[in-house]
């Protein structure tokens, strides 16, 4: 498949248009090489990397058999419409996705005390990026994301995480409803999230397995998944500003989770 996307066979399988199917950033490009989860379709690199770098892009390149570009500066630059690429591009197919039921199996099978995480119409991508990035860092298992007023893993997303989408599973699925049944079933705790509602985070019990909630930026989670929800816990604030926005207030929550789980050991 991945050498029918780069001869050309198959059509319309790029991450977005000409100016959305390219991924640039010297993180988030290197990360995906070294992963190697989501196939590169075109490298190119920058003429003026140090020697150093070019041999590693070169190594990561053989590893992967894609063919280094070394070009100029400003041709990079006229490639992604942007001077932030730090001497790295890629252009990319849409993200690999995991199977939502199977991935979901697969974390419960294998993992005693999974962290799992649902993403409910996140609609910025920055945001998307920084709570995966986040998400990453901190030991969260799995990721599941909507298809509804919910953004999907696209250039920004991919260089707002700096590569993390390479390194945690993400599944996107028409039903957020159906993955919290099937984690309830086996014992999981469901927790929700909300501003002021619940309990403080730090008073819940998160060292057992745990699906956690993210909601929507501005309104929340859903009906449907917060009646689902076996509790809501929010993060006591002390400022004038009413609320954190979305990955902020995850990243919290999954430190706080960590910090828990450290405690148990």
């Amino acid at each position: 498949m991945v050498e029918q996307y780069r001869r050309g066979k198959k059509k319309g399988l790029l991450l977005g248009n000409h100016q959305r199917c390219w991924v640039w950033g010297r993180n988030v490009v290197l990360e995906t090489l070294r992963a190697g989860h989501w196939p590169i379709l075109e490298l190119y690199c920058s003429d003026q990397l140090e020697l150093d770098e070019m041999k590693e892009v070169h190594l990561l390149a053989k590893q992967n058999n894609i063919e280094v570009h070394f070009e100029t500066n400003t041709s990079l630059h006229k490639r992604c419409h942007s001077a932030e690429h730090q001497g790295h591009l890629a252009k990319m197919p849409p993200f690999p996705y995991a199977e939502s039921l199977s991935l979901l199996t697969r974390l419960i099978k294998t993992i005693k005390y999974p962290l799992l995480v649902i993403c409910d119409a996140i609609q910025d991508p920055y945001n998307l990026g920084a709570l995966i990035r986040s998400a990453e860092a901190l030991g969260v298992d799995g990721i599941f994301i909507g298809t509804t007023h919910q953004v999907g893993v696209t250039s920004i997303v991919a260089r707002s995480s700096a590569g993390a989408v390479n390194h945690i599973p993400i599944s996107r699925t028409e039903n957020l409803e159906e993955i919290i049944d099937v984690a309830k079933s086996h014992g999981i705790q469901v927790i929700g999230t909300h501003d002021t509602s619940g309990i403080p985070a730090f008073e819940c019990n998160l060292k057992k397995p745990t699906v956690m909630i993210i909601g929507n930026e501005g309104h929340g989670m859903r009906d449907s998944l917060r009646n689902r929800s076996d509790q809501l816990i929010h993060i006591p604030q002390h400022g004038a500003i009413s609320s954190l926005n979305a990955a902020v207030s995850a990243g919290i929550l999954f430190y706080e989770t960590r910090r828990q789980r450290k405690q148990k050991k």
